[in-house]
């Protein structure tokens, strides 16, 4: 069955109606909810040990424990802003945080902050300079 071209269909993830033929890929029209291809651009890897993201992160992974071995960490949480509370103790925002994808320390004892990144999103930026200023640490983008 061929869409005509000015079919939409609502994203399941970011809500947007979106033009079937373009951003959808024939897969992904086929399912109850279906997602775009902003939305869901990667596909799912499970290539070594631990689930990754993306098979690009798969591939760093990889690479990044054939040099580092027990050195490297996944999935470290930085605390960027912590939660704020109000009089009565009640939290009024939640603590901001950025999950580096992996983390390891070089002989000098310098951390190193590595990020398997396809899409530079803003929040991904803000999160970056907030790593910057508040931990010292600057991120490097594989």
């Amino acid at each position: 069955m061929k869409l005509p071209t000015d079919f939409r269909v609502v994203c399941s993830v970011c809500g947007e109606p979106r033009l079937a033929a373009s951003d959808f890929a024939p897969a992904q029209l086929k399912k109850k909810h279906p997602r775009c291809r902003s939305c869901a651009p990667n596909k799912f890897s499970n290539q070594t040990s631990g689930a990754h993201q993306s098979r690009k992160e798969s591939r760093i992974a990889v690479d990044l424990r054939a040099i580092y071995g027990d050195q490297l960490r996944e999935q470290v949480s930085f605390e960027l802003i912590p939660k704020q509370l109000v009089a009565q103790g009640k939290v009024a925002e939640r603590a901001c945080t950025y999950v580096a994808d992996f983390v390891y320390t070089d002989r000098d004892g310098t951390v190193h902050v590595v990020d398997a990144k396809g899409w530079r999103t803003e929040v991904y930026r803000l999160k970056k300079k907030l790593m910057l200023m508040v931990h010292g640490i600057r991120i490097e983008e594989m």
